[in-house]
Parts: C-alpha cells; sequence; structure tokens
C-alpha cells in the first residue's frame, strides 16, 4: 500500500528521522503529546484508476497530505522543508511501490485542533504502479 511504503520510506531518510527519529504516522497521530514533536502524519485524499477498453491500467495516481507537525513554526517549517527535499520530483522505489513521480501540488500552515500545535500541510501526487 502505497501509504506505508511511503511512511516506510521516510522512516529511512536521515534528513527526515534526524528530526521526527521514527514519528512517521499514518492516518492517527497521538494527540497531546508535545514531547512527541515534531511529527509527520500521512493521509490518502483520493486516487484515480484509469480505465480502459482493454482493462483497468495498473498506473495509479493518488493525493497524499503529508503533515509536518510541530511545536513552533519553526520546527514545523524545517520538517515541511525536510519533506519537500525529499519527495518533490520523486520517481524510484519506495519500499515495494514503484513510483514514477511525486509532484508537489499545495503547501500551507494550518494550527491544529491539539492547542498549541503547528502544522504544515502538503498536498502531493504520487503517480505509481499498483499490481
Amino acid at each position: 500500500m502505497m501509504e506505508t511504503d511511503l511512511r516506510d520510506y521516510l522512516r529511512g531518510i536521515p534528513a527526515i528521522t534526524d528530526l521526527v527519529s521514527q514519528r512517521v504516522y499514518g492516518m492517527v497521530r497521538e494527540q497531546g503529546l508535545k514531547t512527541q514533536l515534531p511529527a509527520v502524519r500521512i493521509q490518502r485524499i483520493h486516487t484515480n484508476f484509469y480505465p480502459t477498453f482493454c482493462g483497468t491500467t495498473e498506473l495509479v495516481d493518488a493525493d497524499l497530505q503529508v503533515d509536518s507537525y510541530g511545536i513552533d513554526g519553526d520546527s514545523a517549517w524545517a520538517l515541511a522543508k525536510a519533506l519537500k527535499a525529499t519527495l518533490r520530483d520523486f520517481s524510484g522505489n519506495m519500499e515495494a511501490t514503484s513510483v514514477d513521480k511525486v509532484f508537489l501540488n499545495n503547501e500551507f500552515p494550518l494550527t491544529d485542533p491539539d492547542p498549541g500545535i503547528i502544522r504544515v500541510t502538503q498536498l502531493y501526487t504520487f503517480w505509481y504502479r499498483e499490481e
């Protein structure tokens, strides 16, 4: 699954792990633990499949939201910058997933519902092969 492979891939990138250790999560990030920051959360927004008269192609595009959490704006933006350097225009293998290309579509800061937490949201489109 793309999200799991992305999570495991990011956990192996020193520029990311130097900032978050292994705190790269799927859908749910532990709430209320400011000592567990900075952290990354990955969530799939939607997926497009491409049917043809010969059958559905293996090529898929999926939009993934990648959130960088920090106790302040500087730490959240530093993590977002490291993610951008790692993911933007990426092509190759992420664990078991063959990724054709990654595009960064949008990036913006948010205040998190957890008081005092800053979040930078990045929206990426992943083109990859699903078998």
